[in-house]
């Protein structure tokens, strides 16, 4: 039986936003399970996105306005959908059709954004699970563009300052941000990090050998404008960068989470960035041997200060179908954690750097 017809029991819908979906519906959509004797000729279903067209009370068997919206695969039709199925308190469901809005195809833009992660959170609450939709709410809050989701969610918060963690050892040398000349944060859209607990590493996708420490500059912040500029995040996503010639470069302060792994994977998570495009075969790339051993260097160095060991380092394809960082980098990647479980302490050891 399909997990959208199921007649399982069904907790109780959140207070936030859906009490007045019942008390609108009345008795005809109590259980979402009666059936119309005759089918309306069309729903209308939504094309834009606002809490009148995603959030409105159906007006006629919730079943039946399912069926015509799961037959069009547009952001406001999942939309709408998810919300349905909230009111059907099919929770798991109205999940999974949000999660086709934030991860599928096309790329939603941040109202559209901000109702999927508000749906998402609402489904979390209704199977018991409200912390896990936390990130959800905060995001939804910073990019909510209609008034009336902004009236349901509270006013987005601007992230408070969180004091700065300690510097990386100073064994390792670390290019400031400043020397990379960076756009100004924009903290409407920034979450402390507080202890990180976690690395993963990427490769910026790019081919790029420049060993010049101008260029490299220039080239971190050409990612943080796509960052900023196309993705919409607070800031540059990766809180390290490692040039060709093995320098490394901050990136996000680690006060702040990042942005590299998608939602929640992203949370006490130090993302590292590794310039380069290490795909095999045509336009792809090896690693530099002092982009290796920075690399190596600077996630033991940071395993250290934050306590966590060979288990708490990943690979960004270790969260999502991606080719990230490349098989040439996660192979360098498993070999650092090979050496990290067999050497225990000698391997901190080895790896101190000058």
């Amino acid at each position: 039986m399909s997990t959208r017809r199921s007649r399982a029991a069904r907790p109780q819908l959140p207070s936030l936003v859906f009490g007045f979906a019942l008390v609108a519906c009345g008795m005809a959509m109590a259980g979402c399970a009666s059936t119309p004797e005759t089918r309306p000729a069309a729903i209308e279903v939504p094309r834009t996105v606002s809490a009148a067209t995603i959030l409105r009370p159906p007006t006629v068997d919730p079943e039946v306005e399912i069926d015509s919206v799961a037959r069009v695969k547009t952001i406001p039709a999942l939309l709408r959908r998810a919300y349905l199925e909230l009111v059907c308190r099919r929770p798991q469901a109205a999940v999974d059709a949000a999660a086709e809005v934030l991860y599928g195809i096309e790329k939603p833009g941040a109202n559209e954004e901000a109702f999927a992660r508000f749906l998402r959170a609402e489904g979390y609450a209704m199977q018991g699970k409200a912390d896990r939709g936390t990130y959800d709410l905060d995001r939804a809050r910073a990019l909510a563009l209609d008034a009336e989701l902004q009236r349901m969610l509270g006013k987005a918060p601007v992230a408070a300052e969180p004091p700065p963690h300690a510097d990386v050892p100073l064994a390792l040398s670390v290019h400031a941000r400043s020397e990379w000349s960076p756009r100004s944060i924009d903290r409407r859209n920034l979450e402390a990090m507080g202890t990180p607990h976690r690395v993963t590493i990427h490769h910026s996708a790019m081919y790029f050998r420049d060993t010049g420490a101008a260029a490299c500059a220039a080239q971190i912040q050409q990612i943080q404008r796509e960052h900023m500029g196309n993705r919409g995040y607070g800031d540059i996503g990766y809180h390290y960068l490692i040039d060709p010639a093995g320098r490394i470069w901050e990136g996000r302060e680690l006060r702040w989470q990042g942005a590299h792994a998608s939602g929640d994977n992203n949370i006490q998570n130090i993302g590292i960035c590794v310039l380069g495009n290490f795909l095999r075969g045509r336009g792809g790339q090896s690693p530099s041997q002092a982009q290796v051993q920075s690399m190596r260097q600077l996630v033991q160095q940071l395993g250290q200060r934050y306590t966590f060991g060979a288990g708490a380092i990943h690979c960004h394809s270790d969260f999502k179908p991606t080719q990230c960082p490349g098989p040439l980098m996660e192979a360098v990647v498993a070999q650092l954690v090979r050496d990290m479980r067999s050497d225990g302490p000698r391997f901190a050891a080895a790896t101190a750097g000058p």
